[in-house]
């Protein structure tokens, strides 16, 4: 059957619910299997190098992910690349094309939520856009020309390893559209989301980058309930493992009956959404039946958006 619908990744569950102790890594990989198997386009983690609740580290839990599967694209969603070295991230990217070509595509994002991880890295908090901005040139000048001086050269490179840069003000849209090939979007209600998109497309045509290939995603936490009625308490759920003190809006979430999340979801689409990755609420014990939930009772309608 041929569908028109966006293109619709999961986040895996690099990271544990609070107060369980541990990442299951065996759920990870779980995870990534049945989300192939059921029809996702990709799967994706998140990337720190410090957190409050234990998580796993994205590179090497990604060339996990890669191993265990077969079609399915993967990716940090996002990655922060300006608390690395820009050769060794060229290095390590460069590596998992290799073995998985045509399928990695990295998400690259500022940060900041977590200043303890910029201070152990050396990076300044105030100068954390220019640092992303720096080393994510440098890694795709690596990852596509092969040479940033004379003496370093990345083999394997990755020429059409697309970036995804992520962000809602307006710096951040900038670099999207000057930098990226596609945005991802995050905290934004359909209506926000649409607004940025408009911005983005102004401004890539401003730049003359109009005819080259361009998504425009959004990250949407979700919840299938259902009983309906889950939208309070998922947005709860995800306010802890994101240790969000000011809590998380409910409006932003996708929850309840699969019917209800189907509509929300589709709002996004509406605003001009070409791709959505769900984060399920639920990094724990509940987390492969709302994948279940997902692939069985909303994917299908999601793919069929037209």
């Amino acid at each position: 059957m041929t569908t028109t619908g966006p293109a619709v990744g999961l986040m895996l569950p690099t990271v544990a619910n609070p107060g369980t102790g541990a990442v299951d890594t065996a759920r990870v990989v779980e995870a990534a299997r049945r989300a192939e198997a059921a029809g996702f386009d990709g799967v994706y983690i998140g990337d720190h190098l410090l957190h409050p609740h234990p998580m796993l580290e994205s590179v090497v839990t990604l060339s996990v992910v890669a191993a265990r599967t077969e079609r399915v694209s993967f990716g940090p969603c996002v990655m922060l690349v300006g608390l690395r070295n820009p050769v060794a991230l060229a290095k390590q990217l460069g590596t998992l094309a290799a073995f998985a070509p045509g399928r990695l595509r990295v998400g690259v994002g500022v940060g900041g939520e977590y200043p303890g991880e910029f201070e152990v890295a050396g990076v300044a908090l105030p100068e954390r856009g220019r640092r992303m901005e720096s080393v994510l040139g440098q890694v795709q000048s690596l990852l596509r020309s092969g040479a940033r001086r004379p003496d370093v050269t990345i083999a394997p490179g990755a020429p059409d390893v697309p970036f995804l840069l992520a962000g809602w003000k307006e710096v951040s849209l900038r670099r999207a559209a000057t930098y990226g090939d596609g945005w991802i979007g995050y905290l934004l209600a359909p209506d926000s989301f649409a607004r940025r998109r408009a911005f983005l497309l102004e401004y890539r045509e401003k730049l003359g980058r109009v005819e080259v290939p361009f998504t425009t995603g959004m990250l949407v936490p979700v919840h299938v309930d259902p009983s309906g009625g889950a939208a309070v308490s998922a947005a709860a759920a995800w306010a802890k493992i994101t240790d969000s003190e000011a809590g998380f809006p409910a409006r932003l979430f996708a929850a309840g009956r699969p019917g209800e999340v189907v509509e929300q979801l589709h709002r996004y689409w509406a605003a001009g959404c070409t791709e959505l990755v769900l984060a399920p609420a639920d990094q724990g014990e509940g987390y492969l039946e709302q994948v279940s939930m997902l692939a069985g009772e909303v994917l299908p309608q999601v793919k069929a958006f037209s």
